[in-house]
């Protein structure tokens, strides 16, 4: 059954993906090739993790809700104040791969542990299974781009 309330929580991940698309980074390098393994999973996960919150109700009854909702919060402070350090200064590919606050990636990481976290709230093995996808295939992907681009 679809619940649009669940649409919340792909939506707060996707909006500054949003801005990206229409905002490019400068200093891009060229087209590199990437691991097909890494962009396949990468691929699969996204889509999961954007379908799979509709069919799925929040539940908030008990401490580990709680729990996950506050990772889910502290995940996405993380994932926007690293937008928001790419956006500041003027777009460098590179912001999108550097460490902030000693976190690798965290563009990538913080999307990952939001959705996992999500999974609990959100009662979805569905979700957790489509987010280590996502996690297989997006954290690997963006740690070579910051070692090709460091």
């Amino acid at each position: 059954m679809f619940h649009p309330v669940s649409l919340i929580v792909p939506l707060l991940i996707l909006l500054p993906n949003l801005l990206f698309f229409q905002l490019e980074p400068q200093n891009m390098p060229d087209k590199t090739t990437r691991n097909s393994f890494f962009t396949g999973a990468e691929f699969i996960g996204r889509m999961g993790v954007i379908i799979v919150p509709l069919f799925c109700s929040l539940h908030m009854q008990n401490g580990l809700e709680v729990l996950a909702l506050i990772v889910m919060l502290l995940s996405l402070g993380i994932y926007y104040y690293g937008w928001g350090r790419y956006f500041r200064n003027g777009r460098p590919y590179r912001l999108l791969f550097t460490p902030l606050m000693g976190i690798p990636v965290p563009l990538a990481l913080s999307p990952v542990l939001y959705f996992l976290s999500a999974s609990v709230i959100l009662h979805s093995g569905y979700l957790l299974i489509f987010s280590l996808i996502l996690g297989a295939g997006h954290i690997p992907a963006s740690l070579s781009d910051y070692r090709r681009n460091a």
